[in-house]
């Protein structure tokens, strides 16, 4: 299967690795308006200057290719996604789905209007540690679970460079990097949100225009309530991307906590048993990898992927719930 990226830019450029070190798909082309970025392109992957394209309407001209990786800012992905289904190709793109939950809705349907796959890039599904997690909830070794306590913390002084777009979006936290932990609460847990509610502060002196830092709270369908606490702002102790967990059940908790990857701490405690050290081996094909593998496979089985769009807007449901929720002060029903 043939693909043409759409972005180029930082995230874009661990796109770009994936695609060189697998064999489940062939990078076509990329469509990239900053004109460094696409010499970079040419001089690190061996791309020529017909497979460059500053616009996506200029890539569309391009014959035989099948679908594209969107890797731009959130405000770009409705109408990019939006083109580039009704052109009859399948996308897969970077979170946020939609700056709007009517505008993700918008793409689901187009998308099934035109017959196409449209997949989120949720690759936090496709981490080790998470990988690791998820059949331990789903085994019932901690019988049914009541509760969720997510904790994510960094310093966003240290984590992009000067002048990201980042740094003056409204609800940064929930709109860029909540989505990952609260789509991992979904596919952990196999259901999906009734209620949020949320507050957001300011936290003085980081690079953040508006408010990074928020304290939700999520009631499951089936009853469990998760308590998330994220930092984008934090000058103090850091998590690993995934954030520090603690899943309760009616017969004991797993705790996981530590690094991303297979550094990760993964300890089961079962009530009045000793604690049991989960050790885990890599994902063969994670992050990225994983994405497009599974991208690949569902459109050649056509068959829906498991971040197909269609689930992801439960996700993203949180989010904008969350964020109606930081802005009103009220509970925020959903379903």
């Amino acid at each position: 299967m043939k693909i043409v990226q759409v972005g180029v830019g930082k995230m874009g450029r661990a796109w770009m690795k994936a695609f060189a070190t697998t064999e489940d798909v062939e990078l076509a082309g990329i469509v990239e308006p900053v004109v460094a970025n696409r010499e970079w392109a040419m001089a690190e992957y061996g791309l020529v200057p017909s497979q460059c394209f500053d616009s996506v309407d200029a890539a569309l001209v391009m014959p035989r290719w099948d679908a594209a990786v969107i890797v731009t800012p959130p405000p770009s992905h409705y109408p990019l996604a939006g083109q580039l289904l009704r052109a009859g190709k399948h996308v897969l793109l970077e979170k946020p789905l939609a700056t709007s939950i009517e505008d993700a809705r918008a793409l689901v349907g187009i998308a099934e209007e035109t017959g196409r796959t449209l997949m989120v890039a949720q690759n936090y599904r496709y981490h080790d540690a998470f990988s690791a997690v998820r059949p331990l909830v789903a085994s019932g070794r901690i019988g049914t679970v009541r509760a969720v306590n997510i904790q994510f913390q960094k310093d966003g002084r240290t984590i992009f460079g000067e002048g990201d777009f980042r740094y003056a979006m409204k609800h940064v936290l929930l709109v860029d990097m909540s989505i990952h932990h609260f789509d991992m609460v979904r596919a952990m847990l196999g259901t999906n949100p009734e209620r949020v509610y949320a507050q957001t502060w300011h936290v003085p002196g980081g690079v953040f225009e508006f408010d990074a830092a928020a304290s939700v709270l999520i009631t499951m369908e089936d009853g469990a309530l998760v308590s998330y606490v994220g930092n984008w702002a934090a000058f103090d102790r850091e998590t690993s991307w995934n954030g520090d967990w603690e899943i309760v059940g009616d017969r004991g908790r797993i705790v996981w906590a530590g690094g991303d990857f297979t550094d990760a701490g993964i300890t089961v405690r079962e009530w009045g048993k000793e604690p049991d050290r989960i050790t885990f081996e890599p994902l063969v094909k994670g992050g990225q990898l994983g994405l497009l593998e599974a991208f690949a496979s569902a459109i050649a089985s056509g068959t829906h992927p498991e971040t197909a769009a269609a689930d992801n807007v439960h996700s993203l449901g949180i989010v904008f719930a969350a964020v109606e929720s930081a802005e009103t002060g009220q509970v925020v029903q959903l379903g």
